[in-house]
């Protein structure tokens, strides 16, 4: 990558700076040499001892030298310094070159306005220093590069990071998008479960009906037969009774199978409407967690990722790049060393010349300075409370990292309440939507124990199961049609033995005897074929209420749907930001 690229080259030049060959400084005898031949001309001061009587032309001392003096010294000492410094072997430094030309001079001890030769020495070194400058070869600074690189491999090492999070956060967004998927699966999953209860309902509700036509037509036929049967005897007349015990038994049958036709229905239509409830509530739970988790990105958009551009990461501490104690630092020296040089100087040298001139113009309190080690404790206590004061504004930003921020939740705590029904991602939007209508209107009406809509699905998880008893009506409804065709059964075999006797009976005047025993056989088949037809019902009606039942329970389940394999969105909205896929 170009961060690697960089990072290489940096490297390189660093390596090539802390090898290049170093040229050597002048000694103080190069330096007093290149003096002598500068100040000793005719033009100049004429010779070393003129310029350190003289004071370099500090006026009032001898002897008298031109007045340009120091400006032909500077000019001679340029071809003087050529040849020695324009190979590279020799460099000069003007902190070295001051101080020894200000001892040859006889000029360390004094001023510039008590003895010109201190800025004579000053003059001559710049004028070397900038040949010098031109051909040596220093040892060359990396400090800047090395802080370069530094904050290249802190860069790099970030970028590697968000690569890094980056395939995460698209592996959390993938864990997203098959959560959803598994709620439209799961709803599937219970429309089939309800569809093929529904099926074995309608097809039991339709066995009951053809049960109901059945009889009709038997109850029909004992009309008939009872009809038929004319005649004083007794055996007619037990016959005659018994088939009317046969017909009223039979008309309860009846009504018994309307009323387990209604119940039928009744459980139908309730399992139909609870279904479309529980998939309603199932799609609210997908569009919640897809608006929560788009709010979550909106902020991770906005908020968090200008932060971590920065290099303000969850992993950064922010006093890896600040001292807790900067007292103990090379620039805090510095500066009280330079501290130091200015503080004698206007507390000695210059404070001597304020007071010579203090008839005129008191100069003094411009040096009237306050305790030197006080200054410079004063000095460290301000960066570092400056320091203290950043490092907790650059971690109370860093804390905005956090999804979580300003709640109790953690991600363990948002597991658990996303296993007790919560969407998924209401908890990590909560610290900076809390104060939108959206939120405290609806939003945190998703929360467990605290808002009124896991409440309402736990009345509805309720009324699912209070179908239960309407499961129980309807098996009582079929063991009650099993009693009854039991007893209708009895009453069967109880009217045909009375019917056989009567007409076997030789004294019995029986009108229409043919048409009777036609109308008994009939009626025989009749009954065969409902019991035949009872017996599926029993097995149709049992199919459909243990339909029933998975559907109820794949309804009941379904509220709670989405708890496994559901990714926190602390990881989806992690430290890296991608782009989310449309939901």
């Amino acid at each position: 990558s170009n961060l690697e690229s960089e990072v290489q080259k940096l490297n390189k030049e660093i390596e090539r700076k802390k090898t290049a060959e170093v040229s050597t400084t002048l000694t103080g005898e190069q330096i007093q040499t290149l003096i002598t031949g500068s100040i000793s001309t005719e033009d100049s001061f004429g010779s070393v001892e003129n310029a350190k009587t003289s004071k370099c032309g500090k006026p009032g001392n001898k002897p008298r030298v031109p007045y340009e003096s120091s400006i032909v010294a500077t000019e001679k000492i340029v071809s003087l310094a050529q040849p020695l410094l324009s190979t590279g072997e020799f460099k000069s430094e003007i902190k070295k070159f001051v101080p020894v030309c200000k001892i040859f001079l006889g000029a360390e001890k004094s001023d510039e306005l008590e003895n010109y030769c201190g800025q004579v020495c000053v003059d001559l070194a710049k004028v070397v220093q900038g040949l010098s400058d031109q051909k040596s070869n220093s040892k060359m600074d990396t400090t800047k590069l090395e802080k370069t690189l530094a904050a290249k491999n802190i860069e790099l090492l970030d970028a590697q990071k968000r690569r890094g999070q980056c395939q995460q956060s698209k592996q959390n967004i993938e864990g997203f998008r098959q959560y959803l998927e598994s709620l439209d699966a799961e709803i599937i999953k219970r429309h089939e479960a309800v569809r093929k209860a529904e099926i074995e309902l309608d097809s039991a509700y339709w066995a009951l009906d053809d049960l109901e036509k059945k009889l009709g037509e038997q109850n029909l036929l004992l009309s008939d037969a009872e009809t038929l049967l004319q005649g004083n005897k007794e055996t007619v007349k037990e016959a005659r009774e018994a088939l009317a015990g046969l017909q009223g038994d039979e008309e309860k049958f009846i009504e018994l199978i309307g009323a387990a036709k209604s119940n039928l229905e009744e459980l139908r239509e309730e399992l139909a409407n609870m279904k479309s409830a529980a998939n309603a509530v199932l799609e609210i739970k997908k569009y919640v967690s897809a608006t929560a988790l788009k709010m979550g990105y909106f902020v991770d958009l906005v908020v968090r990722k200008p932060v971590r551009d920065i290099g303000l990461v969850e992993s950064t501490n922010v006093w890896d790049y600040f001292e807790e104690d900067v007292s103990a630092e090379s620039c805090s020296a510095t500066y009280k060393k330079k501290l130091s040089d200015f503080h004698q100087y206007c507390t000695g040298p210059a404070m001597e010349q304020f007071k010579k001139i203090k008839n005129f113009v008191d100069l003094t309190p411009i040096c009237t300075l306050g305790d030197e080690e006080k200054i410079a404790s004063e000095g460290d206590q301000a960066v570092q409370t400056r320091i203290g004061m950043l490092t907790k504004d650059m971690k109370e930003t860093q804390s905005w990292l956090d999804p979580f921020k300003g709640t109790a939740m953690t991600e363990e705590k948002e597991a658990e309440m996303v296993g007790q029904g919560e969407p998924e991602g209401l908890r990590q939007i909560t610290g900076v939507y809390w104060r939108t209508q959206f939120y405290t209107g609806y939003l945190k009406e998703w929360k467990v124990g605290r808002g009124k809509f896991l409440g309402l699905l736990d009345a509805l998880t309720k009324s699912v199961e209070s179908l239960e008893a309407d499961v129980l009506k309807e098996e009582n409804s079929l063991s009650k049609l099993k009693g009854a065709l039991d007893k209708t059964s009895t009453s069967r075999e109880a009217a045909q033995k009375h019917l056989d006797a009567a007409l076997a009976d030789e004294q019995a005047t029986l009108s229409g005897k043919e048409e009777v025993e036609q109308a008994i056989a009939e009626l025989d088949e009749e009954i065969l074929k409902a019991k035949n037809l009872l017996t599926d019902l029993e097995d149709i009606l049992a199919r459909a209420i243990e339909m029933y039942k998975q559907a109820k329970a794949e309804l009941i389940r379904g509220h709670a749907e989405g708890k496994d394999g559901v990714m926190a969105l602390s990881q989806l909205q992690g430290p890296a930001v991608g782009t989310l896929p449309p939901l």
